[in-house]
């Protein structure tokens, strides 16, 4: 017997979830974080864009895209496409992950506020750095933090890539 499986049946918030697993696995980044991100980015619109200038799914600030498609050699990038945003953007928290030593708070504040400023401020402020990001950003960390908490509980829990 086939199950007709409708849109009814799966939330709109889900539907990339095999992308995030897969990425996030590939890039030793929980997936459960990778879908928080673009729950506060793009409420997953992959056409989405922001009055400052990023695209996509992820929202990425084009340039930041290019880089990152560039160094996973994608074919025909688009920042449009959900998987091409979700792969950048699982090799960028990677990244940024590693640059900021496994700091969750500090790697997500560079992806929203760009790592250079993390570090200047981080030099400038010492451990006392997030009280001392844009009103912007403070609220970004935030709202992943609450949505991350949300699907981790929905999950049963922290689910790291391994």
């Amino acid at each position: 017997m086939l199950l007709r499986v409708t849109e009814k049946y799966m939330r709109p918030e889900d539907r990339y979830d095999s992308l995030f697993q897969f990425y996030g696995w590939k890039s030793a980044v929980d997936w459960l974080l990778l879908k928080a991100q673009v729950k506060a980015e793009s409420d997953f619109a992959p056409r989405a864009k922001s009055p400052a200038g990023a695209k996509g799914l992820s929202q990425f600030m084009p340039a930041t895209f290019e880089e990152w498609a560039q160094k996973l050699k994608l074919s025909n990038p688009d920042i449009y496409n959900p998987e091409h945003s979700i792969q950048c953007q699982a090799a960028y928290m990677d990244w940024l992950l590693t640059q900021c030593a496994g700091n969750q708070s500090k790697a997500l504040a560079a992806y929203n506020w760009g790592i250079g400023n993390i570090a200047r401020i981080v030099a400038e402020q010492g451990d006392a750095w997030a009280a001392h990001l844009p009103e912007e950003t403070q609220n970004y960390l935030a709202r992943v933090e609450t949505y991350y908490d949300r699907y981790r509980k929905e999950h049963g829990g922290a689910i790291r890539a391994a």
